[in-house]
């Protein structure tokens, strides 16, 4: 797997996989693969609700764009952060890893166009423009020994793609990268708003 992921990075620089937002999608998921892949279902679906759920909002989250500016000064790259975002993916990608705690958060829009009564962000092109280019993190819920947790997201948490969610934890930016994406250890959750149906 990780072997794969070199690949797609060096397939990145030469043009080999087909467009930017394809390489940065294929690149979270396989951030995610990588380590869920040595994972294991250690905790049942309501000790992982339990641990990983917080009743009430947490103060002071930062957006994903401001999270990776923090981290990227931060020492070694890496800081305990608290993030609002939403879950959503490049446009065709499914946010979620199957089978694991794990989904991709990006940046919520920071006006009231998409709120506009009827608005219909997935055939709205200035909502796909700007989603094309918003902050992204790649997000896994770990157990005690590390491991990311073995239990789907949209069932342990009850989301799915659209939900705006508070989620804090262990954050690490590479700034080397040739995508720019926040990784996320997350400890804990706190849905703001269930998706739109």
């Amino acid at each position: 797997m990780q072997r794969k992921a070199h690949q797609m990075v060096a397939q990145s620089k030469t043009g080999q996989v087909g467009g930017a937002c394809g390489v940065v999608m294929t690149a979270a998921v396989l951030l995610l693969g990588m380590a869920a892949a040595e994972g294991k279902e250690a905790l049942s679906l309501e000790q992982a609700r339990t641990s990983f759920v917080i009743a009430e909002e947490p103060a002071a989250a930062l957006s994903v764009g401001d999270t990776q500016k923090l981290l990227e000064k931060a020492p070694k790259n890496r800081a305990a952060v608290t993030i609002v975002g939403r879950i959503a993916a490049r446009e065709g990608e499914d946010p979620f890893l199957e089978g694991t705690a794990s989904f991709v958060l990006m940046d919520l829009p920071d006006d009231d166009h998409a709120s506009t009564k009827g608005h219909d962000a997935d055939n709205c092109p200035f909502c796909k423009r700007r989603k094309a280019k918003a902050a992204m993190a790649a997000v896994q819920f770990v157990d005690a020994e590390g491991a990311v947790v073995q239990i789907d997201a949209r069932k342990l948490f009850s989301i799915s793609s659209g939900a705006k969610v508070v989620v804090r934890g262990q954050g690490y930016f590479n700034p080397k990268l040739p995508f720019p994406i926040v990784q996320l250890n997350a400890e804990g959750i706190h849905v703001v708003e269930a998706a739109a149906r």
